[in-house]
């Protein structure tokens, strides 16, 4: 067999990759730098995006957008026949940029002329220093401002506004006030601010770079206010002011107060003072001007309190109209005199005593009636208490005060002689309207008000508690009208026409060292008609008057029947009575 031998290999040779020379170190350090700077680029930019995103839209937004408020319209305040007492119209800021005034002496005498405010005052305001802008007038009705507008004045410019208005003149005190920016500061301005302001719009505005609107977005609508109706009848407010003038000038008086109200709803048809802020405008009057006297000043009540003592002793039965009480010259109790302005010895009803005012009289039924447990007048004490004396009214005006009572437990031993008859105690002048307004509606107190609607809807509720019962204060009426006629204190007060119910008061005040003046008083009457049937009460209180009269029948009653005529006249009040017999 033969042997084949393999050719001989040829040997493989190996490739080798081609040389390529290292990079050069220069070019090395570039590339890092490079790279460093990226990641310092990338890491700013998610910075400004993410981390400072927010700060950064701001910035770039405000360049472009504006916020523009739309401010709400304040509701309007309304008589009971629906006029505007109170109103919000249109009206314009005047300002300006004081560089660019050509003719200062011309827009000083023009905005002067349209504000009505003094041109020194504008002129100072011109010539403020370091401003670039500065608001001239506010609240320029627009009617005027638009006639400074004409005339085209070199740095003048025009931003509206609102501005409350109050164009009946009346009431002044009652319906109060508010600021230049529409926040109620008095009266039932501030008493009902919150319904009355209503709330304010918002919107959004982006504009081009020449100014132009391009997007408007609401962001919240605007919620104008809601309109409150009152019980004011502006023909008896009207008269109410003028009566409260005149006789406070006829009596030369340090103040007079008058009320009146509805007592069958508790609805406030008048209130006024004098003295009062001239022509009406709550702005230019002063502290002692504004002041609401019916609900913020207290005194003493004197006899008008008298119907609290009888009332209390009809309610709970201890009294009756025909109750006898010895009547003398003088009541002596431990260390304290009590006496009569006119006495009148020997035994009185308790119908009489009220009739005549006899402070004896009246003293000594609740000391010998209204006593419990051996203790003088606890239950007088009581009754004084559910009246609601020493506690406010609820009135729906700012400002309302309690007015003071002592406790039972601070009572003296000659209280008796002076806490039934109206001294030692202090009211507002309200508390007593209230308390006669019950007697009226049948012993069934009601929260005097003055607001009767909100926006139409209504009525609003008065608060309405039982206080005694209804036959008790329909006698008590009775006996009250006794005190107007012709052998009664209040004889003054009668009404031709119609039956009067009502109580006179006269009360000494309190000199600074405790005791009762001889010379300063307060006259007083209260009373309501017709009797069957109330529809009007009055009140008038005189604080102060000269002359030589001082008691409440000469000084307050006259008033109380030229008021409460017009009142009775304005609601349409049938006559109940023969009008030539005029008084009983």
């Amino acid at each position: 067999m033969a042997t084949r031998t393999a050719p001989p290999r040829t040997p493989r040779r190996r490739s080798r990759a081609p040389h390529v020379p290292p990079p050069d170190r220069r070019i090395r350090w570039l590339l890092i730098a490079a790279g460093v700077f990226l990641v310092i680029v990338l890491g700013r930019a998610v910075q400004m995006q993410v981390v400072d995103g927010g700060f950064y839209e701001s910035r770039a937004s405000g360049q472009h957008r504006d916020e523009v408020v739309i401010p709400a319209q304040r509701g309007a305040i309304l008589d009971r026949d629906g006029y505007r007492l109170a109103l919000t119209e249109e009206a314009s800021t005047i300002g300006a940029t004081p560089s660019l005034i050509k003719d200062k002496a011309r827009v000083v005498a023009a905005v002067a002329e349209a504000s009505g405010e003094s041109p020194d005052t504008i002129l100072e305001r011109l010539n403020a220093t370091g401003v670039l802008h500065v608001d001239l007038a506010r609240q320029v009705p627009e009617a005027r401002a638009k006639r400074v507008a004409a005339l085209d004045l070199d740095g003048v410019d025009f931003a509206p506004e609102q501005r409350r208005v109050y164009p009946s003149a009346i009431a002044a005190p009652l319906i109060g006030v508010t600021d230049v920016g529409g926040t109620g500061l008095a009266g039932l301005e501030l008493q009902y601010d919150e319904v009355l302001r209503g709330e304010d719009g918002l919107e959004v505005r982006t504009d081009d770079p020449a100014g132009n609107a391009i997007r408007v977005a609401r962001v919240q609508e605007m919620q104008p206010g809601r309109t409150i109706s009152t019980g004011i009848d502006r023909q008896v407010q009207t008269e109410a002011e003028a009566i409260a003038a005149q006789t406070r000038t006829s009596f030369r008086a340090r103040a007079v107060t008058a009320i009146v109200l509805e007592p069958r709803t508790g609805e406030i048809l008048a209130m006024a003072s004098a003295p009062a802020p001239k022509g009406g405008d709550f702005r230019s009057g002063t502290a002692d001007q504004l002041r609401l006297r019916g609900i913020t000043d207290v005194y003493e009540p004197g006899s008008t309190f008298k119907a609290v003592t009888v009332g209390a002793g009809l309610a709970t039965g201890r009294i009756k109209p025909t109750t006898r009480v010895e009547v003398g010259n003088s009541w002596q109790l431990y260390d304290g005199t009590l006496r009569d302005t006119h006495p009148e010895p020997g035994v009185k009803t308790a119908t009489e005593a009220l009739r005549i005012s006899s402070n004896i009289g009246i003293a000594k039924l609740a000391y010998e009636h209204l006593s419990s447990s051996g203790n003088p007048d606890s239950v007088l004490s009581q009754w004084i208490d559910r009246f609601g004396f020493g506690a406010p009214t609820g009135i729906d005006l700012p400002g309302e005060v309690p007015g003071i009572v002592p406790e039972y437990g601070q009572w003296s031993g000659t209280s008796p002689l002076n806490i039934p008859i109206g001294h030692g105690i202090a009211a507002t002048p309200i508390q007593i309207a209230q308390l006669y307004a019950t007697i009226a509606n049948d012993g069934v107190q009601i929260t005097p008000h003055v607001v009767t609607r909100i926006d139409g809807q209504g009525p609003v509720e008065a608060t309405r508690t039982r206080i005694m019962p209804a036959r008790a204060a329909r006698t008590l009426a009775q006996m009250l009208e006794g005190v107007v006629s012709d052998n009664g204190t209040g004889s003054a007060a009668a009404i031709p026409g119609y039956s009067v119910a009502g109580k006179t008061g006269t009360t000494k005040k309190i000199d600074r060292d405790g005791t009762y003046s001889d010379s300063r008083y307060l006259s007083w009457f209260v009373g309501f008609a017709p009797v069957a049937n109330p529809r009007v009460l009055t009140l008038i209180m005189v604080d102060e008057p000269k002359g030589g009269q001082y008691y409440g029948g000469e000084v307050a009653g006259p008033a109380f029947a030229k008021l409460t005529a017009r009142a009775l006249t304005s609601l349409g009040a049938p006559m109940d009575r023969p009008a030539e017999a005029g008084t009983e």
